[in-house]
């Protein structure tokens, strides 16, 4: 597989790196090397955003990282960004059976929610031949084929490309124009994805199947994909992938300035594209852990303590991976030029981590209140249980049990609300009150539950009452 080895490295630059530790540089270029040769691929590019900037490029057989790529389903989540940009408008309602604004849409009776989320029944495919590669025809060709429902919309998760060729036609229907045009004038300009489109916007990479057995590679049809082009026909680099995951976890890019970062889609939309909302069962009969969920055209998946929200990409003579680390905003992403794959990019964002060590996202808000924090901070007791109760950078409430096994939330101000439970956990959505008495907090509330500064504090009023011995000693075992 001819082609110089790598080619790439720190970036410099508006809006391009802080840069990487050059022992950090050899060993991702040295890791995507291995990965391509290891996977025989002919062209394998990779990109890696950090502080909200891209860090590194490089290609591994290839002459620029800057060529371009097929990514596949990759684009289904920046589908999902037109389709949440008109729920924010109020145009659609996440609820909405998608035939109440596409009349002649397959099982038309599942919502936007079921679509985004590969829980509406439809097929994964379409009827015909294999449109990946042989292309696909008109929205009209795909009405006609009366696709079925495989069972209820809601009833189960089933990948579904069909499915996001609805989401399509929905944005262009409502918004009156195609849907790449809506999404680089929504989105791929508004992020600076300037090397993103429908079509190469530079020099692309040749796609190849590779032989199994031998050192032989067949070339790849680019087919035109019509009314599927929604469900994977975007080309892009790993740069662009990188701004947007960036972007898609509130975490940059740098240069963007946060009125334009959320005049596309505000960070709490963004957020609830990454909260699982069905579980990936892909095991088949053997069984295994769940490692992976889908939102609202994201997937999230936990590999061990890391959970990356992003998407994966597969058509012929491509394959792709996007990952950003939620808690991070570390992000990867990688394009190859084969049909059979590379793998994924966990393993560069791992390479990433172990040299340098991540710092957690800061959170915008506006602080921390010193005197609400010298009042509440600290140990909490919902019955004899301990908890901690302390403050992050934007002033939230953070509420965790001080056992592995037990709960645990992140509180926020919400206007008219209080305290309101807004991440993770037993308490997502439920309020936090304090119970204040004699001018000091003497207890909170938190969703009924009852916390107080000494377990079970007999000058608070603990639901159910008190034992009138009190605390005595433990009866020794017979």
């Amino acid at each position: 597989m001819a082609g110089p080895v790598l080619a790439g490295g720190r970036l410099g630059g508006p809006g391009q790196g802080t840069p990487l530790a050059p022992a950090t540089v050899d060993a991702l270029a040295a890791h995507l090397d291995g990965m391509r040769r290891g996977a025989r691929v002919p062209a394998l590019s990779a990109a890696v955003g950090r502080a909200g900037r891209v860090a590194w490029a490089a290609v591994s057989g290839g002459p620029t990282p800057e060529l371009s790529f097929r990514i596949g389903s990759i684009t289904k989540p920046m589908v999902a960004v037109a389709v949440l940009r008109l729920v924010e408008a109020g145009r659609v309602a996440l609820s909405d059976p998608v035939g109440r604004h596409l009349p002649d849409a397959p099982v038309p009776g599942a919502t936007l929610r079921h679509l985004l989320s590969h829980t509406s029944g439809l097929p994964a495919e379409p009827a015909g031949p294999w449109w990946e590669r042989h292309g696909y025809g008109s929205w009209a060709d795909l009405v006609a084929a009366d696709l079925p429902a495989l069972w209820e919309p809601g009833d189960r998760y089933h990948y579904s490309n069909v499915g996001f060729a609805v989401l399509g036609r929905l944005v262009e229907e409502l918004l009156g124009r195609p849907w790449d045009e809506v999404l680089r004038e929504e989105l791929w300009e508004p992020l600076g994805m300037r090397s993103t489109g429908r079509v190469p916007a530079g020099p692309a990479a040749a796609g190849f199947a590779v032989h199994p057995h031998a050192d032989l590679v067949h070339a790849e049809p680019v087919a035109p994909y019509g009314a599927m082009g929604p469900a994977g026909e975007v080309w892009s680099t790993p740069s662009d992938l990188v701004r947007f995951g960036l972007w898609l976890v509130g975490a940059g890019p740098v240069d963007l300035a946060p009125a334009v970062a959320d005049a596309v889609l505000s960070v709490a939309t963004r957020r609830s594209m990454a909260v699982p909302r069905v579980v990936v069962d892909d095991a088949g009969p053997a069984g295994g852990p769940w490692t992976t969920a889908h939102g609202l055209g994201a997937r999230v998946r936990q590999d061990g303590a890391l959970r990356t929200v992003g998407h994966s990409g597969s058509v012929p003579g491509f394959t792709a991976d996007l990952r950003a680390d939620v808690v991070t905003g570390d992000v990867v992403a990688v394009c190859g030029s084969s049909t059979g794959g590379f793998g994924d990019g966990a393993g560069l964002l791992a390479v990433l981590q172990e040299h340098e060590a991540p710092q957690p996202l800061p959170v915008p808000g506006p602080g921390t209140d010193p005197a609400l924090a010298a009042e509440l901070t600290g140990t909490w007791y919902w019955g004899p249980s301990p908890y901690t109760l302390s403050f992050d950078s934007g002033g939230r409430i953070v509420l965790r049990s001080q056992s592995e096994t037990g709960r645990g939330s992140v509180f926020d101000r919400v206007t008219g609300a209080g305290w309101v439970g807004v991440e993770g956990g037993y308490w997502l959505g439920e309020r936090l009150r304090q119970d204040v008495r004699d001018g000091r907090t003497a207890a909170l509330d938190v969703g009924t539950f009852h916390l107080t500064r000494s377990p079970y504090d007999p000058a608070t009023r603990v639901p159910g009452g008190l034992d009138g011995t009190g605390w005595r000693a433990l009866p020794s075992a017979p």
